[in-house]
């Protein structure tokens, strides 16, 4: 059975392959790729407008090719998990409750 980041590290490859192959390749997610990727994945995360998800591709895109590569990608969400943790690092972790055993 595979542990809880390799699930996590599984999801990050399979979640870019799926909208990079909707985009039209599995190397990269175009703005239209990235805009659905961004709705469905992150709703609560990204409420953009039309007009912030051509500024937010453009920041991603830092080599300028017009798509987001899976090295971008993995980028932004190293980023979101950095500003996570930071918002999050004085908060008492909730441990989770295991049944006793008998």
């Amino acid at each position: 059975m595979a542990t809880p980041l390799e699930q996590a590290l599984a999801t990050v490859v399979s979640t870019f392959r799926k909208y990079a192959e909707l985009s039209g390749g599995k190397h990269g997610l175009c703005q239209a790729g990235l805009k659905e990727l961004l709705q469905k994945e992150l709703p609560t995360w990204t409420p953009l407008r039309e007009c912030d998800y051509s500024a937010f591709m453009s920041v991603l895109d830092t080599d300028k090719d017009c798509k987001v590569d899976f090295v971008e990608y993995v980028r932004s969400l190293a980023c979101l998990c950095t500003f996570c943790h930071d918002y999050f690092k004085d908060v008492t972790p909730v441990t989770p409750v295991t049944p006793c055993s008998q």
